[in-house]
């Protein structure tokens, strides 16, 4: 494939810029911290949630209202930004949401296995990837694993076999999502060799993430006591900072103080010292790892002033902006306290 060309667009900066704007704020979660579920719609209806929450409130109400207008929002979100972006940045944000793609594939493959009906199922999808709707509704259609994931056309059914026999005689989804999840990230790699300088940012970050994947693989082998041949095998040896000698090292570490040391020599030492002391490990790791790579989004606003650079970081923002609310309104309804939400939000 050739290489391609991003030239600086004006008015999707300018568009953009405005859209960032609109981000909710540290100020802003501390208020919403403070209300109830229904305080909560409030806000969120007198700002940039106000058309999904008013079109959707008819039909829904509480935190099935919520759910259902944050789905709607980024869905919205996402295609204005294809709809201001040009094609070339468009093809490049198609990559980064075919990550959608699989998540909706997991998303059946788990409504499935728990006998969710196929609409409710169909109600919790994103369809922001290649996969359109209808394609969607055609796969819930599919009764077995194995057509589900063959009818997706995102995978060779070939590398799923054994995964599938797994799943087959033990209803366990483990391996077929860690798979996908392989399988996205392989296919990030071969896109981010085409990536021309222009986007060297967004390829930036498509480094940084090989590297988190990579340490959520190794952080699970620790915390679950998993094999390690089992977890080497979904290993992406393309990250921005750790190498392939350095990612074998980790393999063989036993302990959550010795991936300490070994990482104390790396960027992501920070994070990990902060996991260390961490009373929930299992919950906290994952908004750390997410609240680094939204610190290198932020990047992307104010490096380079390139359209294909600030879609990424906005585009990363906002999906993070979407998961802090969900996690809110959900502890909401659970009565978890303050000081743990805020523990589990990424601002």
């Amino acid at each position: 494939m050739a290489k391609l060309v991003y030239k600086f667009n004006p008015y999707t900066f300018a568009r953009i810029s405005a859209m960032k704007s609109l981000l909710l704020k540290k100020e802003d979660y501390d208020k919403i911290m403070k209300m109830d579920p229904n305080e909560i719609i409030k806000f969120l209806q007198d700002g940039v949630y106000s058309t999904e929450i008013n079109e959707l409130a008819i039909k829904f109400s509480g935190l099935k209202l919520m759910e259902n207008a944050l789905n709607r929002h980024i869905l919205n979100i996402f295609n204005k930004l294809k709809v201001i972006s040009d094609p070339n940045t468009e093809y490049l944000m198609n990559q980064y949401l075919k990550r959608y793609d699989f998540w909706n594939l997991k998303t059946i493959l788990r409504g499935k296995l728990a006998e969710v009906s196929d609409d409710n199922i169909l109600n919790m999808l994103l369809p922001l990837g290649m996969l359109k709707i209808e394609q969607l509704r055609t796969i819930i259609k599919k009764t077995n694993i194995k057509d589900i994931l063959s009818s997706s056309k995102l995978i060779n059914i070939k590398d799923f076999k054994d995964a599938i026999d797994n799943y087959e005689n033990n209803k366990d989804l483990s391996i077929i999502e860690n798979l996908l999840d392989y399988h996205y990230y392989l296919d990030s790699v071969k896109f981010t060799e085409n990536m021309p300088v222009q986007g060297r940012l967004f390829k930036e970050f498509f480094l940084y993430e090989f590297d988190i994947y990579n340490i959520k693989l190794v952080l699970k082998k620790v915390y679950f006591a998993l094999d390690k041949d089992n977890v080497q095998k979904y290993v992406i040896y393309q990250g921005k900072f750790l190498n392939k000698n350095i990612i074998k090292s980790l393999l063989d570490k036993e302990k959550l103080s010795e991936i300490v040391r070994e990482l104390s020599k790396t960027p992501y030492s920070r994070i990990i010292k902060e996991l260390d002391n961490a009373t929930d490990p299992l919950l906290r790791y994952e908004v750390l790892l997410e609240r680094f790579l939204l610190e290198k989004s932020i990047l992307l606003f104010h490096q380079h002033p390139l359209t294909v650079d600030i879609v990424l970081g906005y585009m990363f923002a906002k999906e993070i902006e979407i998961r802090n609310l969900r996690t809110i309104i959900k502890s909401k309804t659970l009565e978890f306290t303050e000081e743990y939400v805020k523990n589990l939000i990424v601002v």
